[in-house]
């Protein structure tokens, strides 16, 4: 205490300075490094409330584009549906004189063994067993085998057991379109005398009474058989593309009425 008051006695008279800036001197590096460390500290302290205000704008930032990415998906999957409606009205329209319902595909068949899809529509919308389905282009897709109050299963041309009395649009010349588990097609029965090619068109020829005629089935892609064999065996594509299909048609004014042999 005693040191203190000589010193401030001693301040006040100009004599301290000399102590003063030793001190100032020795204390002044250490000063320096003190600030030094305390001044990232200080400038956290300081951005604080800014970098909080950054996050939230982030994060408000990134819940507005995950909206927008969300309502793009949504526009281009709405734009989709309308193309795919444009594309089977022209169907209709080129359907003269027969009724059709729109319909979409909702289920697949899970084992994958049977070529079958469910449609929602039924027998409410004027559904029955034996309709004919098709797609743009008036393409066969398949025949109604199940049909339920509010939706329906279709058996697609590719499967096992269908079959579909056909004839190449070209020639005429005429045989049976089957289904396989391979899920191609091939057209049977066909005239070793046929004048068939690649790229021929495959069509329904109405014989039999269980299709409509004129409806496109696909396109010859391969021919086989030995000369000395009755019948050549024709290798067809479907012209629809059944493992994407989203949407058909249902020709409900269509009933089937088999003909059977005397």
């Amino acid at each position: 205490m005693g040191a203190g008051l000589l010193l401030l006695a001693l301040s006040g008279i100009g004599l301290a300075r000399p102590i003063e800036d030793a001190s100032y001197t020795l204390i002044s590096p250490i000063e320096s490094v003190l600030r030094s460390l305390a001044q990232p500290i200080a400038d956290v302290v300081a951005n604080y409330g800014d970098v909080r205000g950054l996050t939230h704008e982030n994060d408000s930032l990134r819940a507005e584009n995950e909206r927008l990415n969300a309502e793009i998906a949504r526009l281009r999957e709405e734009s989709t549906q309308r193309e795919q409606l444009a594309r089977l009205l022209e169907v209709k329209s080129s359907l003269a004189g027969q009724d059709v319902v729109a319909a979409r595909i909702f289920a697949r068949d899970p084992s994958n063994l049977r070529q079958v899809v469910a449609i929602d529509v039924g027998r409410a919308d004027g559904v029955k067993r034996g309709m004919p389905v098709v797609t743009e282009g008036n393409t066969l897709v398949g025949t109604v085998t199940t049909v339920e109050e509010d939706h329906a299963w279709v058996t697609l041309v590719t499967d096992v057991d269908s079959a579909v009395s056909a004839l190449i649009l070209e020639s005429r010349d005429q045989g049976v379109v089957s289904g396989g588990y391979n899920r191609r097609l091939s057209m049977e029965f066909v005239s070793q005398d046929a004048t068939v090619k690649e790229g021929d068109t495959v069509v329904t020829s109405g014989l039999g009474g269980t299709y409509p005629a004129g409806l496109v089935i696909g396109k010859v892609t391969g021919i086989s058989g030995q000369r000395q064999e009755v019948f050549r065996r024709v290798t067809v594509e479907p012209l629809a593309s059944l493992a994407r299909l989203e949407t058909v048609l249902v020709i409900t004014s269509f009933e089937p009425s088999p003909v059977t042999a005397p």
